[in-house]
């Protein structure tokens, strides 16, 4: 017998629960694949409060607007062994604290949450051999009783960070060196209960965060090439005695390894990817979780634009690709300025292979003054923009070579707009005269005009004689 649904998500993780849960929110028939098994990832996260927005978009306010057992504020106080040998500690402000998320309990909530929703779960199932590109069709998953053949309408990936072929059709776009993350839980604190703590060491970086309960997550984020060559246990020791803070006492806690790769996957065939199938971030960055959360939204969207006729998948996909770009390039740089800033031991593996990474070409930004053109390369092309539930179609342009998001607005300034204003060949010296004679000009400043100007020529949208 065959299973008909509409949707199937294949992972039971945050981004696929939230996924599922918008989807059944609008009437959507909805069934995931979780295989608890395998879900894994370090015990507790943190959640800056600027997420606040994006759990009120959710309908998710109860998990940091009530008690609950899964969510506390963000710790008191946050300290930094990095690019000097002493510990810095520094205490948070109420309003900036955030907030630590127990990842199982939270995970768990999430689950009950979809299901209220009217998901359907199937747990301790997977998916059996290769998801097809396309986003729809059969799958076949093992289940508890045995295999189980569903037919789907649209198929979501969100199998997490180490998804990859054979199981997704995808291919790695981008990623950053090969990162595991070996971690324990410390029951009993004796001192610094309430201060989360980054520090470098030499085999890689050690992040103490504690649960906010009287237990600590220990964490080294490291090379997995060291961890084959010295073993887990005996990295574990020489990193935790390189610390100043607390985590010198654990060298003998038992840990376990966990994939932290930071990586772009990229399929653009019609099958939409949600979490870190799609983009893992480096933990450095932070934010894991709410990035996790705002890509189920956005998978939500994409889907639901799909299911109602408004566009196709591949266009959707094409779409989720280049989101999920913008996203990745964004927490990339912000990691490796971090790595780079630590210089003490350069000569060390996990060090040398993030210093070697040359940044990505970017040009400088600058005031044009000579004569303006579009570039031949620069094309019409639409932008899909949040519109509640779904994405909608907004008239925007990019460049034929370029891998990001088509640009449909300069701050509140259309694309189209500051192209006429452009025409052929004017000169900046008669730009602002131009501006005054167009409506949705007339009451900008000529600083703020050159300036956009400035980013369009940066872009490679405007070429400048």
């Amino acid at each position: 017998m065959i299973l008909q649904r509409e949707v199937v998500v294949i992972g039971g993780g945050p981004a696929g629960c939230v996924t599922s849960m918008l989807l059944a929110h609008h009437g959507h028939q909805v069934l995931v694949v979780s295989d608890s098994r395998r879900e894994g990832g370090l015990p507790v996260e943190t959640v800056v409060p600027g997420a606040t927005p994006l759990f009120q978009r959710l309908n998710l306010l109860d998990a940091i607007e009530k008690p609950n057992d899964f969510s506390l504020r963000g710790p008191q106080h946050h300290g930094r062994c990095w690019s000097q040998p002493t510990l810095e500690v520094q205490s948070i402000a109420e309003q900036e604290r955030g907030w630590r998320f127990l990842r199982p309990a939270f995970d768990l909530w999430l689950r009950g949450r979809a299901q209220e929703a009217g998901v359907e779960f199937i747990s301790a199932g997977r998916a059996i051999g290769s998801i097809p590109s396309t986003g729809q069709g059969v799958i076949t998953i093992q289940g508890e009783q045995g295999p189980i053949t569903v037919e789907a309408t649209r198929i979501i990936a969100a199998t997490g960070r180490s998804s990859c072929a054979p199981l997704l059709p995808v291919e790695i776009e981008d990623q950053l060196p090969p990162m595991i993350a070996l971690s324990t839980v410390i029951d009993d604190l004796d001192g610094e209960k309430d201060t989360s703590i980054i520090e470098a060491v030499p085999q890689g970086w050690v992040w103490w965060l504690p649960f906010g309960d009287g237990r600590c997550n220990l964490a080294l984020l490291c090379d997995p090439a060291q961890v084959r060559q010295r073993g887990a246990q005996e990295l574990w020791a020489q990193a935790m005695a390189c610390t100043a803070g607390p985590a010198r006492n654990s060298g003998d806690a038992s840990c376990r390894g966990t994939v932290a790769t930071a990586r772009l996957n990229r399929c653009t065939e019609g099958l939409h990817l949600v979490g870190d199938a799609i983009s893992a971030i480096d933990p450095l960055s932070s934010q894991g979780l709410e990035k996790a959360l705002v890509s189920a939204e956005a998978t939500a969207r994409a889907t639901r634009t799909v299911l109602l006729g408004e566009a196709d998948a591949v266009t959707m996909a094409d779409h989720r690709q280049r989101w999920e770009r913008g996203l990745f390039r964004l927490h990339r740089q912000r990691a490796l300025t971090l790595y780079r800033s630590e210089q003490r031991f350069s000569d060390q593996p996990f060090w040398q292979a993030r210093h070697a990474i040359a940044d990505q070409p970017h040009r400088a930004r600058s005031l044009p003054t000579g004569t303006l053109t579009p570039s031949p390369d620069l094309q019409p092309h639409p932008r899909w923009v949040p519109q509640s539930d779904r994405l909608v179609k907004r008239a925007g342009f990019r460049l034929a070579s370029s891998d990001e998001e088509s640009i449909d607005h300069f701050g509140s300034i259309p694309s189209a707009t500051m192209l006429e204003l452009v025409g052929d060949q004017l000169p900046m010296d008669q730009m602002h005269q131009r501006a005054s004679q167009m409506a949705p000009l007339v009451e900008q400043s000529a600083a703020t005009i050159s300036s956009i100007l400035g980013e369009m020529c940066r872009l490679g949208w405007l070429l400048e004689e």
